[in-house]
């Protein structure tokens, strides 16, 4: 049996955790032990455990930290470790030192982000890995052309959908019971952690404008925010608490989703975003922000609608346009299906890593 370990030096839960998750969930169920390294206090940790997949606790709390490399040392050799994935930066410092320095351990290093990477000698963190694996072909070109990486040493594959979990047939009714919101009111939502990266502030800001032309609508903000209640604060400051409803962090995504009329990303970075690949995979129409790899996401006009990032003015007015034009946006979202169901399935990306794992063990 092939043992892969993961390694997961962050505490939050958002698309990357939620890919490592998804990842080692239908790999084992292809016959692969899968071991998920991470902090005691992360939020991937009990879902890993209710998932039936294995976990250990480490707490990499920098990547220097000497207890974390020595027990990540010991997991690799008890667990016979055939191959090493590393994902944040603490734990790939670690794990990428520990595989290849004492192991016979496989290396890849999964970039999940477009944050430029810093272009200094001692940054050889990517230089490490037997394989990178991106998660959308702009983060790999940007790898190629700014750092210098060579090309057949990064594969993108992207992350998948669950078809049958985000079904576009589900019902969204309890989630507008739940929230006191009118089954014929217009509704927008978006699904994401809440940093100031994902664009939460000009989101509000447009939904002030769409407010003014259909003040029937309703936001809802879906998501954990790690560094405080800023986004709440400007919300009451704006006296919008009763249009604008911030739900947390939910388990229920795809009834969520189904109860929007629009799915809305504001991002002002962004990799390949799960979100907007789940709502258009229940058929929602989907306003977005062209950075990073959502362009691999949104054809502007076919699945979607692109526009630049931090201009409220674009943002609303794509707003109200798919909020007038239903039928435009039915179109919008009978394209998003098809286009997820033949480039960005589940079963696709596993087994894109399925192959990736068989070359690098060859």
């Amino acid at each position: 049996m092939i043992t892969i370990l993961h390694t997961e030096s962050s505490r939050q839960w958002g698309g990357q955790e939620q890919r490592i998750l998804s990842e080692a969930r239908e790999l084992k169920k292809r016959g692969y032990r899968v071991i998920i390294a991470c902090r005691p206090d992360s939020r991937i940790l009990p879902r890993a455990n209710e998932a039936g997949v294995e976990a250990c606790k480490i707490n990499i709390r920098s990547s220097f930290s000497l207890r974390a490399f020595l027990r990540l040392i010991l997991i690799m050799h008890r667990e016979k470790v055939d191959i090493v994935n590393t994902h944040s930066s603490k734990d790939s410092w670690l794990a990428s030192l520990a595989a290849r320095l004492t192991t016979r351990s496989k290396l890849i290093r999964t970039r999940h982000v477009s944050i430029p990477i810093p272009r200094h000698p001692f940054n050889i963190v990517y230089r490490l890995p037997h394989k990178i694996m991106t998660c959308g072909v702009t983060i790999r070109q940007a790898m190629i052309r700014d750092n210098g990486l060579e090309p057949g040493k990064i594969v993108s594959i992207p992350t998948g959908v669950d078809l049958q979990r985000f079904d576009f047939s589900i019902d969204g009714t309890s989630i507008r019971k739940e929230f006191g919101i009118k089954p014929d009111a217009p509704l927008v939502g978006t699904v994401g952690i809440i940093r100031s990266e994902k664009g939460h502030f000009h989101l509000i800001k447009a939904i002030q404008q769409v407010l003014e032309v259909k003040p029937e609508t309703r936001l809802l903000i879906v998501g954990d925010e790690p560094k405080g209640d800023t986004v709440r604060r400007q919300i009451k400051e704006l006296g919008l608490e009763k249009q604008i409803i911030m739900t947390g962090l939910r388990d229920d995504i795809p009834q969520v989703l189904a109860a929007l009329n629009i799915f809305v990303l504001p991002s002002l970075r962004e990799g390949v975003p799960q979100a907007v690949a789940q709502a258009l995979a229940m058929k929602k129409a989907v306003v977005a922000t062209a950075v990073g790899g959502v362009p691999e996401l949104i054809e502007n006009e076919r699945t979607g609608i692109l526009v630049p990032p931090q201009d409220v003015e674009a943002l609303s007015e794509a707003m109200v346009e798919l909020l007038d034009d239903r039928e435009k946006a039915r179109r919008l979202g009978e394209n998003g299906r098809r286009f997820i169901e033949e480039k960005f399935s589940l079963e696709g990306m596993v087994e894109k890593i399925e192959s990736l794992y068989r070359d690098l063990l060859r």
